[in-house]
């Protein structure tokens, strides 16, 4: 060993190189870097995203599945209610049974079940004037006997009035008809309080009552008090509130034909016309309307070739929805204010079953 001016000079290999690790660790084997806050950083906001996603993708197929079934649930109401409006139709008389049976299965289990009674009330008065005569009174009857039943917790029901009104008609009682639409007219022109939540439906509510009753009364002064200038009293009225109510323009022709003003007529049962072809080409409203005004026009020229439009064809007089005349009858009467088909009132008029 060679000797240095301090001592001996100690053996040494060659210095080996010292690793440079980075901030990127990059070409270090021995780094994890699921070990560094950048990573754990970056995990967490994926994770945090992915958590975001699913439950914006679960609530979204929620919220789809129930929108799916209540359109179903709703497609099926409407289609039940267009078969009981139309008992003609197929299905029609059966549905309409249906819907009997329902609510009286209904009632036997709560007695007291005030909406059960007021929507079989209204159904046996929609299937009395598509039966035997015989068969048809016992129906208004029992409708009677449900809308009474009503009125002993909620006298101030405006459509069990309406009800009352159709009823009576029906009986060709035309003062108690009278009492009852006026009785509905009194609830429905009660002030609405402007702060309610559900204003807006309350306000839809007491104009279709309004309108109804007014129809009502008009139907009963026409045709069977034969008091024309008292139901185009009652039509305006009508028409002020809804100035779109073909069948209100329809019954006010049917009148004018009555007071031998065939002038006026035109006019009118024209506007009805108008209106229906403003309906869904081809639905069962715009049907009914259209063949009651090709039924109005041929009582007002008998002579004469009238077609509801280019295309039209005289469509099966069946009302679908409104009320119609308790007293009308159905094919060509004689009487120009009998030309709609029974009285159809539509089961939950303001608020459907």
């Amino acid at each position: 060993m060679s000797r240095g001016p301090r001592g001996p000079r100690k053996r040494s290999g060659p210095a080996k190189p010292k690793r440079v690790v980075t901030a990127e660790f990059e070409d270090d084997e021995d780094v994890d870097l699921r070990d560094t806050p950048e990573y754990r950083k970056r995990q967490a906001i994926i994770r945090i995203g992915t958590g975001i996603l699913l439950f914006a993708f679960l609530s979204t197929s929620g919220i789809t599945c129930i929108a799916s079934g209540m359109s179903e649930k709703e497609e099926k109401r409407q289609q039940q209610e267009q078969q009981a409006q139309n008992p003609e139709a197929p299905g029609g008389a059966s549905a309409l049974n249906a819907e009997i049976e329902r609510y009286q299965g209904e009632l036997k289990k709560n007695p007291s079940d005030t909406e059960a009674h007021r929507l079989l009330g209204q159904c046996l008065v929609l299937r009395s004037k598509n039966e035997d005569p015989v068969v048809g009174l016992k129906d208004v009857a029992d409708a009677q006997t449900h809308f009474e039943a009503v009125l002993q917790s909620e006298p101030e029901n405006m459509q069990i009035w309406v009800g009352l009104g159709d009823v009576n008609a029906s009986q060709n009682k035309p003062e108690k008809a009278i009492e009852a639409y006026n009785k509905a007219l009194e609830q429905a022109k009660k002030p609405i309080d402007p702060k309610a939540p559900d204003k807006d439906s309350k306000q839809a509510e007491s104009e279709l009552i309004q309108v109804q009753s007014y129809m009502g009364l008009a139907r009963v002064h026409s045709q069977i008090q034969k008091k024309y200038d008292d139901a185009l009293a009652d039509l305006d009225a009508a028409l002020k509130i809804n100035s779109s109510e073909a069948e209100a323009y329809l019954l006010r022709g049917r009148v004018q034909i009555a007071r031998k003003q065939p002038e006026a007529a035109r006019r009118d049962l024209g506007l009805a016309q108008e209106i229906a072809l403003q309906y869904p080409p081809g639905s069962d409203e715009q049907k009914y309307i259209l063949s009651q005004y090709l039924a109005a026009m041929k009582q007002l020229d008998p002579n004469s070739v009238i077609t509801a439009s280019p295309s039209a064809t005289p469509a099966p007089s069946t009302p679908t929805a409104g009320n119609t005349s308790a007293n009308s009858t159905s094919g060509n009467s004689t009487d120009p204010l009998n030309v709609t088909v029974g009285n159809q009132t539509t089961p939950g008029n303001a608020s459907t079953p």
